[in-house]
């Protein structure tokens, strides 16, 4: 990211999408790779990104937090309580904590630092594996906007970033955050009927791959919405009329809605410890 002042980077945990958003600030030429250190409970997958491109493998989280100016906090929600003690003393007024924790709240993460510590939530989602993710952010209580530039520099190598307040990220969590795997779950049912048709797996997961890329495509290019793009293509009779029906008489999209609000309040009960 042209433009942008230097800083260290430190992040623990690099499972998916730690290492994700590793991957992307190299790759884009965000950071450099000596400005990056990483540590993990897996010590396989910090030696791997180490090996792969090159950044700094910290080995414990105490020394990830103490050479970093962002310290991005990737472990699973339910570490992070005993994360925050490890870390605690180490982190200072210069540093940013950014947390992409789901239903982490930026004031338990303040409280478990102490002091004044400028933290800022993030909920990227896993297309931010191929560049193609889109993040939301808000700030805590002692966030400046030298520290949304720091985060903004990070998350934007690998997407979209969107700002909203706190109060929308858990759902957020459930709608974009948790989203991919939705789609992934549709694919699947595609593929199976696909299989149960006749079609070999390679042929079904072709067309069912190429579809939903191509319609992601078009929804995001054109001028029309996607319920008008589906009536666009609904002719009164035809296939895709009778598939929509059938999905209608069964629920489908009051499923699909109840699914993500069920999504949500489990993002509401890691916050709160559960």
């Amino acid at each position: 990211m042209v433009g942008h002042k230097q800083f260290d980077v430190g992040v623990i945990g690099v499972g998916n999408m730690g290492a994700a958003l590793v991957r992307g600030i190299i790759n884009q030429g965000t950071m450099k790779a000596k400005s990056v250190t990483v540590c993990d409970l897996d010590q396989d997958l910090a030696d791997r990104i180490s090996d792969d491109l090159g950044v700094i493998d910290g080995k414990e989280a105490s020394q990830v937090a103490a050479s970093a100016d962002l310290v991005i906090l990737a472990a699973k929600p339910q570490n992070i309580p005993s994360l925050i003690r490890e870390i605690s003393y180490l982190i200072d007024a210069d540093q940013t904590v950014m947390s992409i924790a789901a239903g982490v709240t930026t004031q338990s993460i303040e409280d478990g630092l102490g002091g004044q510590p400028s933290v800022i939530r993030v909920m990227p989602n896993l297309p931010a594996m191929v560049g193609q993710g889109i993040s939301v952010i808000c700030g805590g209580s002692h966030a400046t906007e030298s520290d949304f530039e720091r985060v903004r520099a990070v998350v934007s190598a690998v997407g979209v970033c969107l700002k909203a307040p706190e109060e929308m990220m858990d759902p957020i969590t459930a709608l974009s955050g948790t989203g991919p795997a939705y789609v992934f779950y549709t694919m699947e049912g595609m593929i199976q009927s696909g299989t149960e048709m006749g079609m070999s797996l390679e042929m079904a997961e072709r067309l069912v791959l190429h579809t939903v890329f191509g319609a992601a495509k078009l929804a995001m290019e054109s001028d029309l919405d996607p319920t008008a793009l589906r009536e666009a293509v609904t002719s009164r009779g035809g296939t895709t009329d009778t598939a929509i029906s059938h999905l209608e008489e069964h629920g489908y999209t009051r499923l699909v809605v109840e699914a993500i609000l069920a999504a949500m309040g489990r993002s509401e009960e890691l916050g709160r410890g559960r």
